[in-house]
């Protein structure tokens, strides 16, 4: 079985769920290139995506995309999308994708991977009406839907019954192997608090690192890992690129010797529908390398009751981070491997495509 996992959006420095999919099944996956840092960027990005050819290096497929206007993207790629499925005989397709492709028209079965709540309104990350309307039709026109969490899995039963819950994973052996940077970062004795993974406005980094420079001392250090070319997080890094560790973009099989290196891990995520439905896989990375993690109280973690994560309101995030202090990891994490989501996953592939044929 020929699986193609197309992601909701494109980055390959960071662990992102639907690449695990694809590697640990030996499938296919989508990759494209985005900027969205200036007007003049989006207009590249789009020129370049346009011109890209149908291609394929190992696992990692390319065609051609349209992103806007939102009622003629789908169209044209969806089309562009069929003749990609012909030419490398895909059998199913797994789409964690909102907005490029029209579900209704793919010419395979289609399982929907609900890897965040796109199903409230959102203006930080664009999620009009308009938009939620079309991930319930596409929801509606799949054959199953995975949802990463059980609280999201709950507001997509009344659009798709047929549908199951598949958490994040762990690179549990990569990180059997990471090892401390505090030597080599020059942060040796120090207590090291961090932050790890995708630097967009409605993380709250901007608001970890006002707090930490609040409690900041010379037995203390901040490290963030992670980049964009976004106005946002270009300015927080001029700002306080003397007081704060910015390390940019990591080698994924280089990131768990950064999470190795803090005491506290951070995760000041805004509150909304977004980020109270999802599972940070950082939230399990922090713990798996034997971090205490300091979030903001989002609701899937608070319901998770995970003994190495804290929290607290992020106005307060200065006192609790003070009051914090490391503290040995002892939970068990062995059942949480990105092979056993795999195969959790292709199970329900194919448990869905004979419920489609009956």
């Amino acid at each position: 079985m020929k699986i193609l996992f197309v992601p909701h959006a494109p980055n390959i420095t960071l662990v992102n769920r639907v690449y695990e999919f694809a590697k640990h099944s030996e499938s296919y996956f989508l990759y494209w290139h985005l900027n969205n840092s200036t007007f003049k960027n989006k207009l590249l990005t789009q020129l370049r995506a346009l011109f890209t050819p149908f291609s394929q290096k190992e696992a990692l497929l390319s065609m051609p995309l349209l992103f806007r206007p939102d009622g003629m993207a789908p169209k044209v790629n969806t089309y562009l999308l069929n003749r990609l499925i012909r030419r490398y005989k895909i059998d199913v397709v797994v789409n964690a994708n909102a907005l490029l492709f029209d579900i209704a028209a793919i010419e395979v079965p289609v399982i929907y991977d609900l890897v965040d709540d796109h199903l409230s309104p959102n203006p930080d990350i664009g999620l009009t009406q308009k938009r939620i309307e079309k991930v319930k039709k596409d929801i509606q026109n799949s054959i199953g839907v995975i949802s990463v969490t059980a609280e999201l899995e709950e507001k997509v039963k009344s659009l798709n019954p047929q549908s199951t819950v598949i958490e994040n994973g762990l690179h549990l052996e990569r990180f059997k192997k990471a090892v401390s940077l505090k030597k080599e970062l020059s942060l040796k004795g120090k207590k090291v608090y961090g932050y790890i993974g995708g630097v967009d406005a409605w993380t709250g980094i901007d608001k970890a690192i006002e707090h930490y420079l609040r409690i900041a001392n010379d037995k203390t250090a901040m490290i963030v890992v992670g980049d964009s070319s976004a106005s946002f997080f270009t300015q927080l890094k001029s700002k306080y690129e003397k007081e704060i560790l910015f390390m940019g973009k990591i080698a994924p099989e280089k990131v768990p010797d950064y999470f190795k290196t803090l005491d506290i891990g951070l995760i000041p995520f805004r509150l909304n529908d977004f980020t109270n439905n999802a599972y940070p896989i950082k939230a399990l990375e922090y713990g798996l390398s034997g971090a205490t993690v300091l979030s903001t109280p989002l609701k899937v973690l608070k319901n998770r009751a995970l003994p190495f994560i804290h929290f607290c309101e992020i106005e307060n995030f200065s006192e609790c981070m003070q009051r914090i202090e490391p503290e040995p990891v002892t939970y068990n994490f062995s059942a949480l491997s990105w092979q056993n989501k795999t195969d959790a996953l292709t199970d329900f592939v194919k448990s869905s495509l004979k419920a489609a044929k009956r």
